[in-house]
């Protein structure tokens, strides 16, 4: 991918940078990473977003180590959830991808797989399940409508969003989903909060275990902050606002990505 690149993009997809500034945690040098918000089923948001990344990466000195990050929820609310999932699969060509585990994506894999209740089957209906129903051409709950939407997303895929991690962390960067309990050691985080946490993780003002930086999703915010010294929550509402953002650092600078539906 070059810079030029980003020229093809539909008319109606307007990719942004903001200046670099000083890494909230640095990075080795020749290490760059790139950290992307809860997409919930825009993918054509995501797939501008990799245009973007892959762009950024490119323009970085040759032999820079690059890793592109999912931060998870990557289905429901959206239109197109199986390209979305497709697209994260993919990664962008020349560097690490890693996916991690949502808590929307966690809640539909248990709903396909029958180990949701009646109460957790219709919360994911009522938070956007119903749009991976929509797309995968489920109009009522009766029969093996289960099998039906298994069938639709595909086995491969389902089995790949299995097996991604909760957690990746790189250097004094720690990458999740929706946050950590700040009063536990980093090695006895709980998965549950990994995926659904809000506060304390969000109030916690003092530093997170081992002084690491929380690099987040989950929690929507109006836009990208980069100056909390402690973490930062990528997830700017894709699905409602047409803005999917993603954070890039490399060695010891970083910027933020925005890519809008205009």
């Amino acid at each position: 991918m070059k810079p030029e690149d980003l020229d093809r993009l539909p008319r109606h997809l307007d990719p942004r940078r903001d200046p670099w500034r000083p890494a909230i945690r640095p990075l080795p040098p020749g290490r760059a990473v790139a950290a992307v918000g809860d997409v919930h089923g825009q993918a054509d948001l995501l797939e501008a977003m990799h245009r973007l990344v892959a762009a950024e990466f490119a323009a970085l000195p040759a032999g820079t180590d690059c890793t592109l990050i999912h931060l998870g929820d990557l289905v429901d609310r959206g239109p197109e959830n199986r390209r979305a999932l497709a697209l994260a699969r993919g990664g962008i060509a020349g560097a690490e991808t890693i996916t991690l585990l949502g808590n929307h994506d966690d809640r539909m894999l248990a709903v396909l797989d029958g180990a949701a209740d009646r109460g957790s089957l219709q919360f994911w209906l009522t938070y956007g399940g119903d749009r991976v129903l929509i797309e995968c051409g489920v109009t009522e709950l009766a029969g093996d409508w289960r099998g039906r939407v298994r069938a639709a997303i595909g086995p491969d895929v389902l089995g790949w969003l299995r097996g991604c991690p909760v957690s990746h962390r790189i250097g004094d960067l720690l990458f999740v989903h929706a946050g950590i309990d700040p009063q536990r050691p980093l090695a006895e985080q709980d998965r549950h909060t990994l995926l659904w946490i809000r506060d304390p993780f969000l109030e916690w003002r003092r530093p997170f275990p081992e002084n690491v930086a929380v690099i987040h999703g989950h929690t929507p915010v109006e836009s990208l902050e980069l100056g909390h010294p402690h973490r930062i929550d990528v997830d700017t509402g894709a699905f409602a606002t047409g803005c999917l953002s993603a954070v890039l650092i490399h060695g010891e600078r970083m910027r933020g990505l925005r890519v809008w539906r205009i």
